[in-house]
């Protein structure tokens, strides 16, 4: 391990296992260290930041980075992959299939906006993720066993989490989230994020620390109550698609656990996938 200014930014929320909390998009990057090797998981939202985080990596420890793993598809967690030049980046098998998409969608997007990360953005030259896995993927970093797992559909097509069992420790990226509610964008899956939840909750007993995308650690508990609002808003699309409530006066009938103006989406691939 590095000084006491090694740690500052990062919280060792369990053995070993460090997150850190980007004030930009309120992102989690988190490091998991073993005997011989270190895990990255999520890599920002640009190059510039990636770099950011692999020198800050450097410095909270000199183990090598056996591997980088990318949670999903969005930008925020992958962008800065290039920042880790030979080494493994681990995602599911839907991942380097619609970065392209997604990649293309974003830049359109920051083109048009002037925020202060526009141009880091826009430079960046995304790097996809180079192995990929359908349902479960393993890592050894030297007594240190890790396991990554496809649960199902919810956020995106290829959410995965992230199980460091020695330390009961789980990093759930964006099917779980803190600092506000569950992100139904464009390409999510509403229908199926609720199922996707129960599975991810019989990974966790009463002490497991969950590292959700964005926000701060949870617990279980935290877990099983946004399932049932996420079950919530299934549940909801499915009794007005099936009353023949028609898609345009879907949003205002329903009563949501979340804003309506966060649930656009939510509804129109909601009735989507019930056709």
């Amino acid at each position: 391990m590095g000084s006491d200014d090694a740690y500052a930014g990062w919280q060792e929320v369990a053995d070993r296992c460090f997150v850190h909390r980007y004030e930009h998009l309120d992102v989690s990057a988190t490091v998991v260290i073993g005997n011989d090797s270190v895990l990255v998981i999520d890599t920002r939202a640009s190059r510039v930041e990636g770099e950011q985080l692999a020198g800050q990596v450097r410095a909270l420890t000199a183990l090598p980075v056996r591997a980088v793993a990318n949670t999903h598809v969005h930008f925020d967690h992958l962008f800065g992959n290039g920042a880790f030049p030979g080494v493994p980046l681990i995602a599911h098998e839907s991942v380097p299939v619609d970065l392209p998409a997604h990649q293309a969608r974003v830049k359109a997007l920051y083109e048009a906006e002037a925020d202060s990360d526009r141009d880091a953005v826009l430079a960046t030259l995304v790097v996809p993720p180079d192995t990929a896995f359908s349902s479960v993927w393993a890592l050894d970093l030297g007594e240190r066993h890790i396991e990554l797992a496809h649960l199902g559909r919810g956020h995106t097509a290829g959410d995965i989490v992230v199980r460091v069992p020695d330390a009961d420790v789980v990093c759930a990226g964006d099917l779980v989230e803190e600092s506000a509610h569950p992100s139904f964008g464009s390409d999510s899956f509403p229908m199926e994020w609720g199922r996707t939840l129960e599975s991810l909750s019989e990974l966790l007993g009463a002490g497991t620390v969950v590292v959700p995308g964005h926000g701060s650690a949870v617990d279980r508990e935290f877990v099983l109550t946004q399932r049932l609002d996420v079950v919530d808003v299934a549940e909801q699309i499915r009794e007005l698609s099936a009353a023949g409530v028609p898609l345009n006066e879907a949003l205002a009938r329903g009563r949501w656990p979340f804003p309506r103006e966060a649930l656009e989406d939510a509804v129109a691939r909601g009735y989507a996938q019930l056709r």
